[in-house]
C-alpha cells in the first residue's frame, strides 16, 4: 500500500515562511537586485522565464537576471501575490504566484503585463528555496 502524505499538523508556519520568501523576491525584483532575488533559488534550480528560455543552475539564472534587471527591466516594477500553496510533503511545496506590472510606487498599471508563475519550493535546513519554476505571460483580456 502506498503512503500518502497528510498534513498531520498545520503547516501554517511554513505557509507564512513561503509567503515571506515571495515578498522578499518581489522587493528584490523592484530594487532590480539580481543577487537578492536569486538568493531564494537553490544552487541547482531550473527556471523558465516569460520568454520561454530555460535557465539551469543558480549561476545561469543569476547571470540572466543581472542582464535583464539592469537592462530591459530596469524601469519595471511588479506586485507578487500568492494564489495557492500546496504541500507535496513537509519539505516540498507547489506555489502559484501572480505577478502584475506596477508603477515604481506600487500602483497597478491598467493593461500592464501580467503573468502567473509556478514555484516548486523545497525546505533546505528550515529555509524555503525555489528549486524549479516557470513564469507564463497571461493574455490580455
Amino acid at each position: 500500500m502506498s503512503m500518502v502524505y497528510k498534513e498531520v499538523e498545520p503547516l501554517e508556519q511554513d505557509r507564512e515562511l513561503i509567503k515571506h520568501v515571495v515578498n522578499e523576491m518581489e522587493a528584490a525584483f523592484n530594487r532590480h537586485d539580481a543577487d537578492a532575488l536569486d538568493s531564494h533559488f537553490t544552487q541547482n534550480a531550473t527556471w523558465v522565464n516569460v520568454m520561454g528560455e530555460k535557465l539551469s543552475g543558480w549561476d545561469e539564472i543569476n547571470k540572466v537576471h543581472k542582464i535583464v534587471l539592469t537592462g530591459p527591466l530596469r524601469n519595471s516594477y511588479s506586485k507578487y501575490t500568492v494564489d495557492s500553496i500546496s504541500f507535496i510533503n513537509s519539505n516540498v511545496a507547489v506555489v502559484h504566484v501572480r505577478q502584475y506590472s506596477t508603477t515604481s510606487d506600487g500602483k497597478r498599471i491598467g493593461g500592464g503585463q501580467e503573468s502567473i508563475a509556478i514555484y516548486v519550493m523545497v525546505k533546505e535546513t528550515k529555509v524555503w528555496r525555489l528549486a524549479a519554476g516557470q513564469n507564463t505571460l497571461l493574455k490580455s483580456v
